[in-house]
Formats: structure tokens, C-alpha cells, sequence
């Protein structure tokens, strides 16, 4: 049925008063329905619920109406504002056929004999549930010959759903009654509830979890946020951390509802693959259960403007499962398997092919960053302390007074302070510079640690873009980190960092943190757990290049210093020529212009 056959389905009362404008003509003609069946001082939700099961259960256009409509009685939002703020998203048919496929066929595969109980833990109109009960009715009709209002009657109540939206789970109960002849216990398993109240997901006992949680809210802003965390942490043993996604809780719950050999397939934001907040969760995750397949989309697929993936796993580890199968985007297409991520690292690599991030090659390395340099990132206090004492300096630095920079003035092996415009709190600036003596003294003490020989990492950047200051002459403003080390090894480290490889390295580890899917978003502490290579004397070689890149007197001459610092680096990791062709070709495709290289150069030693 169309939208505009919606009005001659319901009984319209056009004198009713519509409280909600502007609407669209099916809206306006639902609540003039609700409002005369709720009374000048009825219950209009309670009339809204009973109007969905009892009569609307047959439209399948009304689904699309719910949030509205639901907004609408409470007062509050337009309906893709109240959807944001609830985390909801309608998720696509294709994306649904495609979780049930890669969930629901292999347990019937290895359960033929018997029914699944089939949980969606958020399951709003139930696209999840619906269509999981289509597949088990058409297959029990095919083996059995009896009627599907029948086979509905038997599988229904094998269809779990909780949700908090009154109307969507009045519309899916009435939706599964009604396609099991008006049986009302084939919907018994719908509850309009708190997902996590006791009674709810952390009692269920079920065989499959399909669903969309909703997503996009940290767990410091949710009214129940303690009570969540104490949840968890009954499970993992610690409290998760106050930034963890709500979806990972649905993740980390969900998961133990499963029974053995369960298996569970949900919607997740990409940070839940590598945000420290949620490494308890994927930590646990590995100890009870085998990740079987991992899906993303390289561009959003909901209503929303965020980048999502999709977790399968089943419930037992398996110690001869050596991959897991990675898909991307929608039709979804198969991409080459990954081995499971090692213990305590990021699950970034599981959808990092669908964003055409090339998994690294095989590198020689010794130890790590940390074992040559100390790192360090600034945070509000540092950012909002140089508020009032930024000014700008047209002529000859005066005494006293220091330049600051931010990322937007940085490029690789370049600061183009005084020359780019860049935006500090709010303002523009080309020359700022602070005076000393206007800081507090924390302030102070802070900018002299500071001022100090050091490589400055801006962060939420395409590729690693390290500037080397070995006078010690800037200010780094939020959020750039600060990397020290002995004079002797920091144009090495500063080298390593603008290699193509580490910006592979780096965007393969930590994808999903940053605002962009296609950022880097380093911490200080994840810097300094970059490898370094084992080949020392093309490290010498390398660094002596980006000093020159630095010092360029042109960009085209530091584009080539550039080149040549990069192929050391990789022959001082021991990349094989064709590897290293491939990592330059990646990098070349994702640089600035001004850095952009018209040809990779694969190595400059062999």
C-alpha cells in the first residue's frame, strides 16, 4: 500500500484538532485518528498503541512513520532529530538479508532439527525479526506443507524483542498476530522495556542476537550510567570506560545471552573496534567466542552520518579458525580474509579493506618508539590557558614572547607559521605568539617543558605529518603531540613518522577513533607503540633526508627529500620492492597537494 492510500484506510475526523504541523498529509491523518480515540482528555500514546496493533498492522508504510508520529504525541522533536537523539536508525533491507545470511543460515546448517529463539535486544518495528521469521516460515512450510499463518503460530514466539518505543513494538506485535491468523501469543515475545532491566537481556537465554543497538551516545551521558558500568564490570571485571559507545554495552550483553555455539550479528560505530573504553568488551569477547565475519561501508548507510560495521561472531573458541571473513559496503562484497587480532590490539584490521586500507607487509623491526623517545598530548587546561594572552607579532619576534602553532599550520617536514592563517580559540591568526610573562604559572611551567627540541605530531590527519623543531622554538597547541628524545635520535624517530609505511601502520591500527574514517587519530601513548626498524644505517640515511625536506627552500625539492627519507625508511624495515611500491602508491593517494608526489619512489639502496 502506497502513503497516500493510508488516509482512506483510517477513519478520519476532519474537524479534529492536529497538534503537530507541518506534517505530511498520512501524519496529519493518523493524529487526527489518535485524537479522536483518545478524547479531549484521553492518553493519546495509549490511543496511538492501540491504533497500531489492532488496526495498522497491515500497512507496511506506516513503519516509516512511527518516529514521527511518536515524537509528534510527546511534543518534542521533528522526527530525524528525535532519531539522532535516540540512536535509532532504520536499518536497510539489503544490510538485514545480508546479516541473516552470514547468522541465521549457518546456525540452521548446524541445527536442523529444531527451531532458533531469535533475539533483537533494540529491536524498534522489528525489520530484524520480521525478516528472520520469513526465512523460518518459508522454510518449515517448504518441509512440512502446512499452511504459513500456521507455521507463524509456531515460530513467532520463538521472535525475542525489546525495545522502549511503545508504538514500534505495538506495530510489531500487531504486524506478527497478524500474519499468524490473529494468534496473539505468537507475539508474546515483543516487550516494550528497558533492554537492560534485569527481566530483559540480562536473563534472556537465545540462540541467535541480530539487531541495530542504538549507537552514538557515551555512557557519561545516559541518566543510567552507573548502573550500566557496575554491569559490565561484573562481566569484564572493571568498569568500562565513560566514552565506551551504548552499542558496545548491547555488544558485551547480547553476547552473553547466547547459548552454546549461539551466534550473534550486530550493528556497531566503528569505534568500537579500537577506542580503549571498549577494549574490555573485545577482550571478552576473544575468550568466549570466535569472530566469524566483519562488514563495513566505506560511505554511511543510515540516515544518519556515521560510519558503521557489523561484528559476527559465535559463541566457543575455535582454535582451527585461522581467518575472518571481511565484506564492504552494500550490495556487500567479499574482500580478502584477516587472521583473528592479536591479544589486546585493536580490531581495526577486520574492516580496514572496506576503507581501501591495504594491510601492512612484513616488516624487521627493534622495539618500539617507546624504547628511544617520550611522548606527550595536551588537553583543555593547556588549550584554554593561552585564552587572553595570544597576540599577533607583524615584525621581529619580540623578547619574551614564543610562536604557537596548531595542526592546520603543519605539514610534513614543514611549519608554515607566519605564512598559513590558522584558527586558535575561536579566532584567525598568521603570526600569533604569547608572552611568557601573561601566563599563569602553571601555564609558564608548562610552555618551558615545552619549548624544547621535540617532534610535533598533529593528530586527525590523513597521513603522519611530523614536523622536526630541534630549537625548540614553538608552542604546540591542542592537539598536537610532543615526541623528546636525545638530540641524537630525534630527526630518526621524526623520519620513521613520515614514512608511508607508518601512516599504514597507524591508520591500520587505530581506524574508527577519529572523527573520519579515513583519519589518524594518534594518542600519545599509541605513537609511541609504532615500531622502529632494525636497519640502522639506512635510518641514518633517512634522517639526514628529512632534514633537508625541512629545509628546503621549495616544495618540489621537499617532496623529493621526502621520497628519498621514506624509501630509507622502508629499506631500514626491510621492505621487499614490490611492498614497498605498494605502501608509496597508498600514500601518494591520500597526501596533501602541497606534500603530493607525482611518482613513489620504491627505494634508493637496492
Amino acid at each position: 500500500m502506497r502513503h497516500s492510500d493510508i488516509p482512506q484506510k483510517l477513519a478520519t475526523n476532519p474537524n479534529a484538532q492536529v497538534w503537530w504541523a507541518p506534517v505530511s498529509t498520512e501524519l496529519a491523518t493518523l493524529l487526527d485518528r489518535i485524537n479522536k480515540v483518545a478524547g479531549p482528555t484521553g492518553d493519546r500514546m495509549v490511543a496511538a498503541t492501540s491504533i497500531l496493533q489492532a488496526e495498522l498492522a497491515g500497512i507496511l508504510e506506516i513503519e516509516a512513520l512511527i518516529p514521527e508520529l511518536s515524537s509528534a504525541i510527546r511534543g518534542g522533536e521533528q522526527a530525524v532529530n528525535a532519531r539522532r537523539a535516540a540512536g535509532a536508525f532504520y536499518t536497510p533491507s539489503s544490510l538485514v538479508e545480508f546479516m541473516l545470511t552470514r547468522t541465521l543460515d549457518p546456525w540452521q546448517h548446524d541445527n536442523p532439527s529444531r527451531l532458533p529463539v531469535i533475539l533483537d535486544p533494540s529491536c524498534g518495528t522489528g525489520r530484524f525479526l520480521l525478516a528472520a521469521g520469513e526465512r523460518l516460515v518459508t522454510a518449515h512450510v517448504s518441509s512440512t506443507g502446512v499452511s504459513s499463518t500456521d507455521a507463524w503460530q509456531l515460530i513467532g514466539p520463538h521472535l525475542l524483542g525489546f525495545d522502549s518505543d511503545p508504538l514500534a513494538t505495538a506495530w510489531l506485535r500487531g504486524r506478527i498476530t497478524m500474519l499468524a491468523g490473529g494468534e496473539p501469543t505468537a507475539a508474546a515475545g515483543i516487550r516494550t522495556c528497558n533492554a537492560f532491566d534485569e527481566s530483559a537481556l540480562p536473563s534472556a537465554e537465545v540462540d541467535i542476537v541480530l539487531g541495530n543497538p542504538p549507537f552514538g551516545t557515551p555512557l557519561r551521558k545516559l541518566g543510567d550510567a552507573e548502573l550500566l558500568r557496575k554491569k559490565c564490570a561484573a562481566i569484564t571485571g572493571s568498569p568500562l570506560g565513560p566514552y565506551a559507545d551504548l552499542a558496545a554495552v548491547f555488544l558485551l550483553l547480547a553476547s552473553h545471552a547466547l547459548r552454546d555455539r549461539g551466534r550473534l550479528s550486530l550493528v556497531q560505530p566503528l569505534s568500537v573496534l579500537a577506542s580503549r573504553d571498549t577494549q574490555l568488551i573485545r577482550a571478552d569477547l576473544a575468550s568466549r567466542c570466535t569472530t566469524v565475519f566483519a562488514w563495513a561501508s566505506s560511505v554511511p548507510v543510515f540516515d544518519a552520518d556515521v560510519y558503521t560495521c557489523v561484528l559476527g561472531v559465535h559463541v566457543g573458541v575455535s582454535a582451527s579458525r585461522s581467518t575472518i571473513s571481511r565484506w564492504a559496503d552494500l550490495p556487500a562484497r567479499a574482500l580478502a580474509p584477516t587472521p583473528p587480532p592479536p591479544s589486546g590490539a585493536s580490531w581495526s584490521t577486520l574492516v580496514s579493506a572496506a576503507f581501501d586500507v591495504p594491510d601492512p607487509p612484513a616488516i624487521e623491526t627493534n622495539g618500539t618508539i617507546a624504547d628511544f623517545a617520550d611522548a606527550t598530548a595536551d588537553f583543555r587546561d593547556q588549550f584554554y590557558g593561552l585564552k587572553g594572552t595570544i597576540v599577533e607579532c607583524p615584525g621581529d619576534l619580540p623578547p619574551g614572547h614564543v610562536p604557537v602553532v596548531t595542526s592546520g599550520v603543519l605539514d610534513v617536514a614543514e611549519c608554515a607559521w607566519g605564512v598559513r592563517a590558522m584558527r586558535l580559540l575561536g579566532e584567525k591568526w598568521t603570526r600569533p605568539v604569547i608572552r611568557l610573562g601573561a601566563l599563569s604559572q602553571a601555564m609558564q611551567e608548562w610552555a618551558t617543558n615545552r619549548m624544547t627540541a621535540k617532534v610535533m605530531l598533529p593528530t586527525q590527519t590523513r597521513i603522519l605529518e611530523p614536523v622536526l623543531d630541534e630549537d625548540g622554538r614553538w608552542l604546540p597547541s591542542v592537539p598536537i603531540v610532543s615526541v623528546s628524545a636525545p638530540p641524537q635520535d630525534l630527526a630518526h624517530i621524526a623520519a620513521v613518522l613520515a614514512s608511508p609505511l607508518m601512516s599504514l601502520i597507524a591508520l591500520h591500527r587505530h581506524l574508527g577513533t577519529a572523527r573520519h574514517p579515513q583519519a589518524i587519530k594518534l594518542a600519545a601513548r599509541d605513537v609511541l607503540a609504532l615500531p622502529m626498524p632494525s636497519h640502522t644505517a639506512f635510518l641514518h640515511h633517512a634522517a639526514a633526508e628529512f632534514r633537508l625536506a625541512q629545509n628546503a627552500s621549495t616544495n618540489a625539492k621537499r617532496v623529493h627529500h621526502l621520497q628519498l627519507s621514506g624509501a630509507c625508511v622502508h629499506d631500514a624495515f626491510g621492505l621487499s620492492a614490490a611492498d614497498a611500491d605498494a605502501v608509496f602508491a597508498w600514500w601518494t593517494s591520500r597526501v596533501p597537494t602541497r606534500t603530493a608526489a607525482t611518482q613513489g619512489k620504491r627505494s634508493v639502496h637496492t
